[in-house]
């Protein structure tokens, strides 16, 4: 997958209304390697298998959809909206599709991220007070001038459970300007400690990385907090994409006070 393959693939997403970050194009990049997925992008469409030999549900016309469909008798699909289940079942009324809370996208009001006004963030606000009293904490836009800070909190960071691998957060950074992202880096006591970067989906900011090397509280909620300050007002929502099933990541997500979720399906053709 190139570079101009993400413009084709998001021309294609907004032609037929398709909000899920996972079939983004800055998704579809940034994950290729980590995934090991393969990306194929038609005129009227555009189909993505899994390394496991899974599918990403189709995008594209319906006669695009409805091909794909017919050929692929026994594959699984996963990442399906509700709508790509039922349009699945006027193909083939015996398909059955099941909720995979695993992989369902926590979108977030960007206004209420930046702000964190509100007696719900008020555990939040706490957690920050508290990050800023105690730590010498400076917390910076990346630029081509301090990009290497994050290089460094990338080498150093060790993933715990449902945080995957560090290619695709390399990825990002490799193509920071190409991609046209933003991020912010957290400094305790002058040392790059955290740092975490996204780019606009059509509307809506898809944060892709998210990467700390201390375990101070706050630091991550402080990284975010200011990056989602420096979003621009056409950015409505922001899309953290999912918690993959892990218990601590699911739980701060869910402490961030996500507005909607965007679920998602699985089943065999």
């Amino acid at each position: 997958m190139t570079l101009s393959d993400i413009g084709k693939i998001d021309r294609i997403r907004a032609r037929y209304g398709h909000a899920l970050a996972s079939h983004s194009g800055l998704s579809l990049f940034i994950y290729e390697q980590e995934q090991g997925l393969e990306v194929t992008v038609r005129e009227d469409g555009f189909s993505v298998r899994t390394r496991d030999g899974s599918y990403l549900f189709p995008v594209g016309s319906d006669g695009y959809k409805k091909d794909f469909i017919l050929r692929r008798k026994g594959v699984r699909l996963i990442m399906m909206r509700e709508e790509d289940v039922l349009f699945t079942q006027s193909v083939l009324p015996d398909f059955e599709a099941v909720h995979d809370r695993d992989r369902d996208e926590y979108v977030y009001d960007r206004a209420e991220q930046a702000s964190l006004e509100g007696h719900k963030f008020q555990k939040i606000r706490a957690k920050l007070s508290r990050f800023y009293r105690e730590n010498d904490v400076v917390n910076v836009p990346i630029d081509e001038n301090n990009i290497k800070d994050a290089y460094s909190i990338l080498e150093k960071w060790t993933p715990k459970a449902g945080e995957g691998d560090a290619a695709g957060a390399g990825k990002a950074l490799d193509n920071f300007r190409a991609l046209g992202l933003s991020g912010m880096i957290t400094y305790i006591g002058g040392v790059p400690s955290g740092y975490c970067c996204g780019g606009d989906i059509g509307g809506v900011y898809m944060l892709c990385s998210a990467k700390q090397i201390s375990d101070v509280q706050g630091l991550n909620l402080s990284t975010k907090h200011e990056l989602f300050k420096t979003l621009p007002e056409h950015i409505t929502l922001i899309n953290t994409e999912s918690d993959h099933g892990s218990p601590g990541i699911r739980m701060h997500k869910n402490d961030q006070r996500p507005v909607m979720m965007n679920e998602v399906y699985t089943g065999t053709l």
